[in-house]
């Protein structure tokens, strides 16, 4: 399992960057939705490359169970 990181840089007029590194899809949302929730609101939300790599075992189920093709 890869390391998991969720960085917090506070600006001196009040903004909050947040960078996630080491989850992949939308797990980052996840990890992050409390912490956004209770700061306020999302102006800029950049997605990096692990946004868009998907949970290969998770979408091999998926395919199984919605056809009839067998792994």
């Amino acid at each position: 399992m890869p390391q998991r990181t969720l960085r917090f840089k506070i600006h001196q007029d009040g903004r909050v960057e947040e960078t996630v590194e080491g989850f992949n899809g939308n797990a980052c949302n996840s990890a992050t939705k409390n912490v956004e929730d209770a700061l306020g609101q999302v102006k800029v939300k950049n997605k990096t490359s692990e946004a868009f790599i998907s949970n290969q075992s998770e979408k091999s189920n998926q395919i199984n169970n919605e056809s009839n093709v067998t792994f």
